[in-house]
């Protein structure tokens, strides 16, 4: 535990992650589709995230890593705001791609974040999620206080910082050991690579971790 795209052709590795692009974007149909679990608060949907993760680390074997994959994403589609998550990520050049970039980026970020979830928790040795309770955010957002346990009883915080949108609270941030920002990590990663080597090359750097863990 815890351990693309356009110039995509018809090699294994291209076939299987247009597969899991596949998945992806049907989840994001059904995402917009859903409307009832609206009402769910900031903990509820954490508790739905560890509910989906806990069934992929029991099953991990059997699933493989695109199984994982596959099972994990309707879930994080409806749970993680995973295009303004990318929009965050890349920052300041946000702005100047044009539509067809964006939704790109949006693809590639949201398979490449499934992808780690599915990566890292590959296995189930009696741990448990635990839900320890909410504090306030900045601008109206709620981080929700959580951690894993092992066996052994060791603890690994990974808190969830959540907002409101149309609606619905989802997560924007994965906040590690309770402080570190996933999403600052990789906006600092993702513009040092846009300075040095343009975004196009940061696009196709994602889309290939993609096809890579596909293969």
């Amino acid at each position: 535990m815890l351990a693309v795209y356009s110039s995509y052709r018809t090699s294994p590795a291209h076939y299987k992650a247009r597969i899991i692009l596949a998945v992806l974007g049907l989840a994001f149909l059904l995402g917009m589709m859903a409307g009832p679990a609206a009402a769910a608060g900031p903990s509820q949907i954490v508790q739905r995230l560890n509910a989906s993760l806990l069934a992929v680390m029991q099953e991990a074997e059997t699933l493989g890593y695109q199984g994982r994959f596959a099972r994990l994403t309707p879930d994080l589609v409806r749970i993680f705001d995973f295009p303004a998550m990318a929009k965050a990520a890349v920052g300041r050049t946000w702005k100047s791609l044009d539509p067809e970039r964006q939704r790109a980026m949006v693809e590639a970020f949201s398979a490449f974040s499934i992808g780690n979830f599915a990566k890292r928790f590959d296995g189930f040795s009696g741990e448990r999620f635990e839900v320890l309770g909410e504090e306030p955010g900045n601008r109206g957002k709620i981080v929700v206080r959580n951690r894993i346990v092992k066996a052994n009883g060791e603890a690994i915080s990974i808190d969830y910082l959540t907002r409101m949108k149309a609606g619905q609270w989802r997560v924007v941030d994965i906040l590690l050991d309770g402080r570190q920002s996933e999403l600052a990590s990789r906006r600092a990663e993702y513009a040092a690579i846009i300075e040095r080597d343009g975004f196009d090359h940061l696009l196709r750097s994602l889309q290939n971790k993609v096809t890579e863990s596909g293969g």
